[in-house]
């Protein structure tokens, strides 16, 4: 009941507001979060200086600044898909797939996501923008109420949202066309799961499987995701194939390529990766081996 009432009375109204007031509030919410509150500013400088163990203090505390700017506009424009209408949502998001959809069109594919620039617009628009049904795994909310809320939202223009504890249920069925299904590839992944290990922004990274799993065994295309920001409030989506024969790839090769696309990225522009997770909390065991970024 509270969290309806909070809903109601203080995130539905801002869901409601044009973008250009709602980059006012993020400006004041930046002031709140990173001057006042200093929100994870611990793990945000930690994760940055490990990744970037050539820049200077400066260069690293400018990157910080950026990312926290860039962190309060995505809380911003993901109230804003509570309520945005189709028309308005997708002058916001455009795709430049290079044709890969057309020419996969008889394949499965297994999209890779990540928390780089605004993943939540590029959830939502993926079936209405490339034409075919997309299904994206996600960990359910803790609060069922904004829970619910969100699968509504992001699902609004097509895009079918499996818990990740459904998704060997989603694989096991017979499907009569061709779908994608959106991985989150780069969070930590818990104790309880087998791992790929590599190395990543110069630090030894537990990577999930589960991407590289689900693409061998039902001979799925990998292809990347990558947002690219065009301006405050406007992205744009292109494609790079990882692999279209995962049959025949060596154990752990997809894996790494993914990583050192999303690495990539990353350096080319380091305030729009999610730096406020705790991706290198999981530790390597000494039985565990690290690939070699030789794939």
């Amino acid at each position: 009941m509270i969290t309806k009432i909070i809903y109601g009375i203080f995130i539905k109204p801002i869901t409601l507001l044009p973008f250009s007031i709602l980059f006012k509030i993020s400006d004041f919410l930046y002031f709140v979060l990173y001057r006042i509150l200093k929100y994870r500013t611990s793990v945000v400088r930690t994760n940055l200086k490990n990744s970037f163990p050539e820049k200077s203090h400066d260069e690293i505390i400018e990157i910080e600044k950026e990312f926290y700017v860039h962190l309060c506009d995505l809380i911003v424009e993901s109230f804003k898909v509570y309520s945005i209408k189709e028309d308005e949502f997708f002058q916001h998001i455009e795709y430049d797939d290079n044709g890969l959809i057309d020419k996969y069109k008889d394949r499965n594919l297994c999209v890779i996501g990540t928390h780089f620039n605004n993943f939540e617009f590029a959830a939502t628009s993926a079936t209405k923008a490339v034409g075919r049904e997309v299904h994206a795994l996600f960990s359910k909310l803790s609060n069922d109420f904004f829970n619910k809320r969100m699968k509504e939202s992001r699902s609004q223009f097509g895009t079918v949202f499996i818990e990740k504890n459904e998704a060997k249920e989603f694989f096991s069925k017979k499907h009569e066309k061709p779908f994608a299904v959106i991985f989150g590839a780069d969070q930590s992944p818990t104790y309880s799961k087998n791992v790929i290990w590599t190395d990543f922004l110069n630090q030894e990274t537990a990577c999930f499987f589960g991407p590289e799993k689900y693409a061998k065994e039902n001979n799925m295309v990998v292809i990347f995701t990558k947002t690219i920001k065009v301006k405050r409030g406007y992205y744009k989506l292109t494609f790079d194939v990882v692999t279209e024969d995962p049959l025949n790839e060596p154990h752990g090769a997809i894996t790494e390529r993914h990583n050192r696309f999303l690495e990539k990225v990353i350096q080319e522009n380091p305030p729009y990766w999610l730096w406020t997770h705790k991706r290198w909390k999981r530790k390597r065991n000494e039985d565990e081996e690290v690939l070699p970024a030789s794939f």
